[in-house]
């Protein structure tokens, strides 16, 4: 499985629902392909314990190597990932959710004074919670009963779960506090974040055609070396590497759910034969097309 997103990279999973914005999920990073879920953004804040195993958590260019027990506030709107290290599994409890769950209504004093000091901080990407701060080890305790609650109920007290969060919200603004003197400098603004957008964008609109580094590069007016840098810089990737694995994510639903020919599978996603794509397939997976077709039809 993988993490469903649009043309920008914006998660399509709903977080909780209108009336109750959250969503709280135990992950095991082996449920998705190659130990790995995709470059995201979502408009919810969300933050990760680590139940069990390490994760290489990356977001907005800063690759954290997160371990058991440890955890991260993720700030709404930033583009995040996260991979297996040394081939370890990592379970994770994840909790998202809109911040008006917390400050309620638009111009409240909690929203001004305490919610959008952090959720509005344009050097704010992400807070590590290790247990070297008091405040990051309350907040890790406060997850950590969340996981406990969890076991003990599918669903947790909706007034309940509220104290948590705002308890943790409470002391995220400590640590907030203590440390916005020495954030680092988050790898990109609101204006290059809107560039990476357009360039994805551009990338999954047109995946299935032959895609030119010009086209690419003309889609923000800058130049080819430029657009080079930017992206690797971002992603952590080439334009190429990043276009053949979207590819090849593309292919799964299509080997999944139509009869199309290798061939004829290939050429839609952009390949210039069956042959080329079976081997792109083959070094990124760890077996052929057909294997993985075949193996889906005995499952």
């Amino acid at each position: 499985m993988q993490i469903s997103v649009d043309h920008q990279h914006r998660e399509l999973k709903m977080h909780g629902s209108k009336e109750y914005p959250i969503l709280i999920s135990k992950e095991v990073l082996s449920r998705y392909d190659k130990g790995y879920f995709l470059d995201h953004w979502h408009p919810e804040i969300e933050f990760t314990y680590i139940i069990e195993g390490e994760i290489l958590y990356t977001i907005n260019g800063f690759e954290l190597l997160l371990k058991e027990g440890q955890g991260i506030f993720c700030n709404q709107n930033m583009m995040h990932s996260g991979k297996m290290h040394n081939r370890q599994e990592c379970k994770y409890l994840s909790i998202t959710f809109l911040p008006k769950l917390i400050y309620g209504f638009e111009l409240s004093r909690i929203k001004t004074k305490y919610i959008d000091e952090i959720v509005k901080n344009p050097s704010l990407s992400h807070l590590l919670l290790l247990d070297n701060d008091q405040g990051a080890r309350n907040i890790l305790e406060i997850l950590s009963e969340i996981n406990t609650l969890q076991l003990i109920n599918k669903e947790i007290n909706e007034l309940k779960l509220l104290t948590l969060l705002t308890s943790i919200w409470m002391n995220l603004f400590d640590c907030f506090e203590k440390s916005k003197d020495e954030l680092p400098v988050c790898s990109y603004n609101e204006k290059e974040l809107n560039r990476l957008k357009k360039l994805l964008e551009y990338i999954h609109n047109n995946y299935g055609s032959k895609i030119s580094l010009e086209e690419i590069a003309g889609t923000i007016n800058i130049c080819t070396n430029e657009c080079c840098r930017f992206f690797k810089k971002h992603m952590n990737a080439t334009i190429s590497a990043y276009i053949s694995d979207y590819r090849i994510e593309k292919s799964l639903y299509l080997l999944d759910n139509t009869d199309l020919s290798i061939t004829e599978l290939a050429h839609d996603i952009g390949f210039s034969s069956g042959s080329y794509f079976t081997q792109v397939f083959r070094k990124k997976m760890g077996f052929t097309p057909n294997q993985y077709r075949n193996r889906k039809i005995v499952q």
